[in-house]
């Protein structure tokens, strides 16, 4: 029975338990990732918006905003606020 599953079968059910976990693991950390971007963003439209500062969103702002996401945002700001 265990042979037809295939290559799985060599590994038992412990493989399948570690895939699914990783999987969860991974699915987690990658909301996180996106929400950070997403709330950075929005951040940064707010501040805008608002007229606390007056940012232009140019490919720098950009790629800041994606890797750091909130406090990128809040960087930028601190930095157009002093400059």
């Amino acid at each position: 029975m265990i042979e037809s599953l295939g290559a799985l079968g060599g590994y038992g059910i412990t493989s399948v338990i570690v895939i699914i976990v990783a999987f969860f693991l991974f699915a987690r950390f990658v909301k996180k990732i996106i929400g950070n971007i997403i709330m950075g963003g929005l951040l940064f439209w707010l501040l805008n918006t608002i007229g606390i500062t007056h940012m232009t969103l140019t490919t720098m702002h950009g790629i800041v905003v994606a890797l750091f996401g909130v406090p990128g945002t809040i960087v930028l700001a601190l930095l157009n606020l002093v400059g």
